[in-house]
């Protein structure tokens, strides 16, 4: 290539980074590495081969020299891993990797929203940092969580994980470490792949397809262009025999069924619940419905889109690169059919739908005093009807994103340091359409009916007949008309839409002018600004937004809310001593940035740490970080909405509930009777109403982690790495909201009808329960009350030995033991870790690891993988049949085939054992709880055939 006068080449590079700057402005930066990572494979956990010495860059620092290690642990997940075990989507992967905790994915119905999340070390989604190609990726929506379902596998080179605090490194969010997916942007070739999953059941069919071409454009640039396509069934409970049965947590044995139910049950003041008959009577042996068959075990999927990667040499010292892209996501929940959820209605007598069992059950007052009869002599009943004339409540999501960025980047005149700036924009829009839910005004005037004087039967309201009310009989066996059903059923709507911009610039070289005299190498130092801004429009249906829908609650505006940021940061790395006896290499390291939030003021995350080799493969490295994340655009502005939170045990249900309790009980709204009567029910499936917001006044979370850790590769034994790192990651005035459980226990603990918890609490007018009308339910708000700490070990191992032509083999292992992980709120601490159930929720066990041994002869390769999922017991706030659930093992194995240098075959088996997942019932009081047990950390597929054919060309 002819070299470009330098003339030419200064002009060149600086009127494409000042037309860059002028995008950035007010000002320019980075949260990425200024060089893309271009780390070797590995497999899953094991330590990135930085740590060897080798000339690689991996994520954790913006300062390009390989000779300066970094410091915080960062492990390497490769492309042909990803293949090894069939990823259609990203967290299948990264699921099993023992740091990481489970978070939405394919198995989250109900909880979920269709999207797929990362949680590392447990501290949720919004904590972890996701990227590619060492650049941000957008949140779905205003909850500030990526959705990695927008990341097609077909282009993936290697995802990279750190773990730990990296704000100093990379801004907000990345609490608990990041997650960079990086991007073969320089391939050449055209590469076809597809592949195909089912269960031993004949269901559960996975299928995925994906096209990539990188070619030259002249002898300056290079394009790569790719197109994907993936589609899964869904799979409901009722096709798994452990999870078709709504079991109770207490015996295992007994179907314990929604009280919301059909027939129809009512809450009638004064005496126990009562169920119709099919003779029109009534009877208090109340037959729950069973909502598990309807529930998806694996959620529908679909996914297509496409990629464009380039580059061009504006000069022999300066690169113009960027990319575009684009997905479209489908994905599918159906949930148990909608239900009048114990609803308040007011009955007439002169109904005639109503039996004279139920007119006497409502209207006679000397057989019940404790009636309430109101004065239009209508009697207030909580209904409790199934609406299983329905399909079920049916949640799609349809998300777009879409993001483009462009970069200049190369060497900085004759400085030997070298500039990357970058302007980026990234969208997503999420329509959700929520089918078949209650209208509750609708519904009201339906059930108020009367006789129309021909036999027939009408709504009372004149207004309401005129508006197209067609009456509904609640009142016996007999099902509900298809008429009646459209005027009370409604659909509702929720379109969430973020934007995302950001503008960085880093500079990053050698420091010559600063050496110690006992190393060969200078200092380095990087530098650089970012400016980013956020944007959360999330707009819902008027029927939505007012709370009219039973089920699905109220939904809530966040009209145009945005925030932005401006940071400055610098990182040093200086080795000490080199290549000296006893010191084969000495380094320190240290970093700093400021930002400046719009929404939150001005905040420092920094770091410090250093390595120390005393002989050639053997290395000990500590770092310390403190880290910082800025309330999302959710905490903030989210209005004050209904839902659900979890209770296991309702201090005032039953009998024989002490004096001092029933004080509190009636302060929040129950009656004595009820207490005396012991009327009040315990919680329905561990589930009572809450009361949700946000906090403008919320400020930034602060971090401090802290790892320890070594790295051995013994020069004896070629091909052998260890790894061993202690981290702690506190969390000071950490964003959450005091749940349900929280708020009851602090409120009982502490007898006083004063406290601020006890005020909290609002009891039904029927029954004192926690459940019914939206005015009914425990009130919980955002709020920086808590801290949050989580410790423990990471180990990893890895072997491999011989040739690809020939005989080889090799041995991956990585495995986490959780010290370690609590939460402190309101002075209580919360020990989750080996734990699950009505406060810890989904299992936190403290040992995990993933084993792999990989044996091959020239083009054949055989894998055996083993996931092990370590035992866990339920927590002080649980107390059910299934109080210990023992350790999982997993196994997998893969046969690899390459038939020649274009054609590569997989066939493999997930679950090989058929292992069912461990059945801890439907009430354990864990939200995560779905078909009886924690479908998001245990397999309830079933063992899974899968191949693959791949093609290069």
């Amino acid at each position: 290539m002819t070299k470009t006068p330098s003339s030419i080449y200064y002009a060149g590079a600086a009127s494409l980074a000042m037309a860059l700057a002028s995008l950035a402005s007010p000002a320019l930066a980075q949260d990425a590495p200024a060089a893309l990572p271009t780390t070797p494979s590995a497999d899953v956990g094991t330590v990135a081969p930085a740590d060897t010495g080798s000339e690689i860059v991996v994520t954790g620092s913006r300062i390009e020299r390989p000779d300066l290690a970094a410091s915080s642990p960062v492990s390497v997940i490769s492309a042909d891993t990803l293949k090894t075990v069939n990823t259609v989507t990203v967290e299948q992967i990264l699921a099993v990797n023992p740091q990481f905790a489970a978070g939405l994915n394919g198995a989250s119905n109900n909880p979920g929203d269709g999207s797929a999340t990362l949680d590392l070390r447990g501290l949720g989604s919004k904590r972890t940092l996701v990227l590619v190609n060492g650049k941000r990726l957008p949140v779905y929506d205003a909850s500030g969580s990526v959705d990695v379902n927008q990341i097609p596998t077909a282009l993936i080179k290697n995802v990279q994980v750190l773990t730990g605090g990296a704000s100093a490194v990379y801004g907000s969010d990345a609490i608990s470490g990041v997650v960079n997916f990086v991007l073969d942007d320089k391939f050449t070739g055209l590469k076809a792949d597809g592949g195909a999953q089912v269960t031993g059941y004949g269901d559960g069919a996975q299928y995925d397809a994906s096209l990539v071409g990188g070619f030259n454009i002249g002898d300056r640039g290079h394009l790569v262009l790719s197109t994907n396509y993936s589609k899964r069934e869904g799979v409901k409970y009722a096709a798994r025999s452990f999870s078709n049965r709504t079991l109770c947590s207490d015996d295992l044995t007994e179907t314990c069924g929604s009280s919301n139910t059909t027939p129809t049950a009512f809450d009638i003041p004064g005496a126990t619940r009562q169920q119709v008959t099919a003779s029109g009577g009534l009877t208090s042996d109340v037959a729950g419905y069973n909502y598990n068959p309807v529930n998806y075990a694996q959620t529908p999927f679909e996914r297509w889109g496409g990629m464009a990667l380039w580059n061009y040499d504006v000069s022999d010292h300066v690169e113009l690169y960027g990319w575009g892209s684009y997905q479209h996501i489908k994905t599918v929940q159906t949930l148990a059919p909608t239900a009048t959820a114990g609803y308040q209605f007011n009955i007439y007598s002169d109904n005639p739908y109503l039996s004279d069992a139920e007119r006497t059950a409502f209207f006679d007052t000397t057989a019940n005093p404790d009636l309430q009869i109101n004065s239009d002599g209508s009697s207030t009943i909580g209904i409790r009807r199934r609406i299983t004339e329905t399909e079920g409540r049916v949640e799609q999501h349809t998300t777009t994103t879409w993001q483009a960025l462009m970069g200049l980047r190369g060497d900085f005149f004759d400085t030997g340091f070298k500039f990357d700036t970058s302007v980026q924009y990234a969208q997503v829009h999420k329509h959700t359409l929520l089918e078949n839910d209650l209208s509750y005004t609708n519904l009201t005037n339906a059930i108020d009916a009367v006789s129309d004087g021909n036999g027939g039967v009408e709504c009372r309201s004149a207004a309401a007949r005129a508006a197209g009310c067609v009456p509904i009989d609640v009142f016996s066996v007999n099902g509900i008309t298809s008429n009646a059903l459209s005027y009370v059923l409604q659909n509702a709507t929720q379109d969430d839409r973020t934007t995302q911009f950001v503008a960085e610039g880093d500079l990053s070289g050698d420091l010559k002018f600063l050496q110690s005299p006992f190393a060969s190498a200078p200092a380095a130092l990087a530098v650089g600004a970012t400016y980013r801004r956020e944007t959360a429009d999330t707009r819902v249906s008027d029927n939505y937004a007012s709370g009219d829908l039973i089920y699905y609650g109220q939904g809530f505006n966040i009209p145009n809310k945005s925030y932005n940021v401006k940071e400055a940061y610098a990182e040093f790395k200086m080795p000490l001593v080199q290549d000296k006896p006893g010191i084969q290499a000495l380094d320190i390291e240290a970093g700093y940035r400021y930002a400046d939030y719009s929404i939150a003021g001005g905040v420092s995350a920094y770091k410090f740490g250093g390595d120390y080799a005393p002989v050639a493969g053997l290395r000990f490295r500590a770092n310390f970080q403190r880290s910082v994340r800025a309330p999302n655009l959710y905490e903030l502005y989210l209005p004050t909405t209904a839902g659900t939170g979890n209770l296991q045990t309702d201090p005032c249900a039953g009998a024989n509930v002490a004096a001092s309790i029933q004080t509190l009980c009636i302060a929040q709204g129950a009656t004595q009777s009820e207490l005396n009567k012991g009327l009040i029910p315990q919680p329905t499936a561990g589930q009572v109403n809450a009361y949700y917001g946000g906090n403008v006044d919320l400020k930034p979370e602060k971090s401090n982690t802290i790892t320890v850790g070594m790295v051995v590769e013994p020069r004896r034994v070629p091909g052998l790495s260890a790894t061993l790192d202690y981290y702690d990651i506190k969390i000071a005035n950490a964003i959450t909201y005091n749940s349900a459980t929280t708020v009851v226990n602090q409120c009982f603990a502490s007898g006083d009808v004063n406290n601020v918890y006890c005020k909290m609490i609002h009891r039904s007018t029927v029954d004192g329960s926690l459940s019914g009308d939206t005015s009914v339910g425990v009130e919980t708000l955002y709020a920086n009350v808590a801290v949050i700490r989580t410790r423990g070990l990471d180990v990893g191992l890895n072997y491999h030995r011989g040739p690809q032509s020939g005989f080889h083999y090799g041995f991956n292992f990585a495995g986490t033991y959780v010290i370690k992980n609590y939460s402190v709120i309101a002075g209580e601490t919360y020990e989750c870790a080996g734990k699950f159930g009505a406060q810890c929720d989904t299992p936190t066990p403290k040992w995990k690891h993933v084993a792999t041994l990989n044996v091959g002869w020239k083009n054949l390769d055989l894998t055996t993988r083993w996931r092990l999922i370590g035992a866990v017991k339920e927590d002080e706030y649980t107390d059910i049949e299934k109080s210990h659930i023992p350790a999982y093992n997993y196994f997998d194995e893969t046969a690899n085939i390459r038939v020649n240098d274009k054609y590569t075959f997989s066939l493999g088996m997930l679950n090989v054992f058929n292992t069912k997942p461990p059945i801890v019932g439907d009430t354990s009081g864990a939200t995560s709880v779905a078909g009886s047990t924690f479908a998001t950390v245990y397999d309830v597929m079933g063992r899974t055939f899968f191949a693959r054919v791949s093609a290069s060309f």
